[in-house]
């Protein structure tokens, strides 16, 4: 990947690193809403976690008709509107206006992750899919583990409140990298030529997912034709388990990990955001080699499954430590391996669905089932906080959701292997007419 395809991918990957960032500047905000508001474990944890309702009906509306839509334009307005949102909740002093302003965050933020989906399927090639999407994810983890020392800066230089403002307001750069670079498809780009147009078309038709595996090929179907066609996937129920329990951990992660070394470790906001930096930049790592193996080598539910069962015991000895530096590394650790099974588990998302179904797959298995993952996660934290006042038995719930997460892709290898077979053959099978015509002048 080069040239005008590597550009607009790197206007996605930048996309990543906002979204994430305004997502979880409130986790290195929380302890500091809960001192000035007096909310408890729990209403910041439903505080943390009404995101992700916005983030799931976003998420699956768009992903319902993100097939039909043209992406470009919407994408645009929603990367528009939660720059707004996110600096208008600086302005929140109470449960009902978190709860309007964070709900709505997630829709907007929730529709631009889904429609980034489909754009990264457009424009990538089956072989550099694992990578590309783990150099996506880990932009997410850079907004996290850069962006976090800069929120706590901007905490404690102003306040809370202000950070927000700043924040979104830095992420208005987003809305014009996109309207500028980015097409829905590469033959719309007017700066890719003819030939390279031909070639990525030739090379993603090799990919693609066989039509008679999965049923009707025809990019217009009506919305009701794809959701049945997806139902019939017994694979595709498998993804959205596997969606559920990883994305449990990876959100739950987000947005409580900050929160977990101020009010247990005794770690200042500031000090929390300095030493996050270190498990983030892991992730990033976790990503890239995860993604790494699974396009070397093709087996990502292999990937998914030993990385999510590793995760479990990297957690058990997190929530059991007192050290510092053991607590960093464990935290490292456990965010490497969480991210090497989320990518495998994305990225056969792609692998395993027809193009034509992709918009609606994604937005259920990642956005409902994963958002899903995402409301209940912070939640059931935050209550077993109150309840115990530890973070012990939510680390062992993520733990136990890290391993279901990993048993769904023992189901899940076999439709892999025979989903690769069949690409091979198709391969094999089919010559270029491009490559003809360069061989014979």
């Amino acid at each position: 990947m080069q040239g005008v395809r590597l550009l607009v991918m790197g206007v996605l990957w930048i996309g990543s690193f906002f979204l994430v960032l305004d997502r979880v500047n409130i986790s290195l905000a929380a302890p500091r809403i809960m001192d000035e508001l007096q909310f408890d474990g729990t209403q910041m944890g439903f505080v943390l976690s009404i995101y992700y309702w916005g983030y799931l009906l976003g998420h699956v509306s768009s992903g319902l008709v993100s097939d039909q839509l043209r992406l470009r334009s919407l994408n645009s307005w929603m990367i528009l509107l939660w720059s707004v949102l996110t600096a208008l909740t600086g302005a929140c002093s109470a449960m009902w206006q978190f709860v309007l302003v964070r709900l709505l965050f997630g829709i907007s933020e929730g529709a631009t992750v889904n429609m980034t989906h489909k754009l990264q399927n457009n424009w990538l090639l089956p072989a550099e899919r694992g990578k590309a999407y783990g150099i996506f994810i880990g932009f997410a983890y850079l907004g996290i583990a850069f962006g976090m020392p800069f929120v706590g800066w901007l905490i404690a230089l102003w306040d809370w409140r202000w950070m927000f403002v700043a924040v979104g307001a830095l992420t208005l750069i987003q809305v014009v990298l996109f309207s500028v670079f980015v097409r829905d498809h590469p033959h719309e780009h007017p700066w890719l030529s003819s030939e390279e147009k031909i070639r990525f078309r030739e090379g993603l038709a090799q990919g693609q997912v066989a039509s008679e595996l999965h049923g009707q090929e025809a990019t217009t179907m009506p919305l009701r034709e794809r959701l049945a066609a997806l139902a019939r996937m017994r694979v595709f129920w498998f993804l959205c388990i596997a969606g559920f329990f990883n994305t449990f951990v990876y959100f739950t992660a987000m947005s409580w990990l900050p929160g977990y070394l101020v009010k247990e470790r005794g770690f200042t906001i500031l000090n929390s955001g300095v030493y996050l930096t270190i498990p983030y930049l892991a992730a990033f790592a976790g990503m890239l080699v995860g993604g790494s193996i699974g396009d070397r080598f093709g087996n990502r539910s292999l990937v998914s499954l030993f990385a999510g069962l590793l995760t479990f015991p990297a957690l058990l000895g997190l929530a059991q430590n007192a050290g510092v530096e053991v607590t960093i590394l464990l935290m490292s650790v456990a965010l490497f391996l969480n991210s090497a099974a989320v990518n495998g588990f994305a990225v056969l998302v792609f692998d395993l669905i027809p193009g034509h179904l992709f918009g609606a797959a994604i937005g259920i298995a990642g956005g409902f089932c994963g958002g899903l993952g995402g409301v209940l996660g912070p939640l059931l934290l935050g209550y077993l906080f109150d309840q115990t006042g530890s973070f012990f038995w939510g680390f062992v719930a993520l733990g136990v959701s890290a391993a279901l997460g990993a048993l769904m892709q023992i189901p899940i290898r076999g439709h892999e292997k025979r989903s690769r077979a069949a690409k091979l053959a198709r391969e094999a099978s089919t010559v270029s007419p491009l490559t003809v015509q360069e061989a014979s002048s």
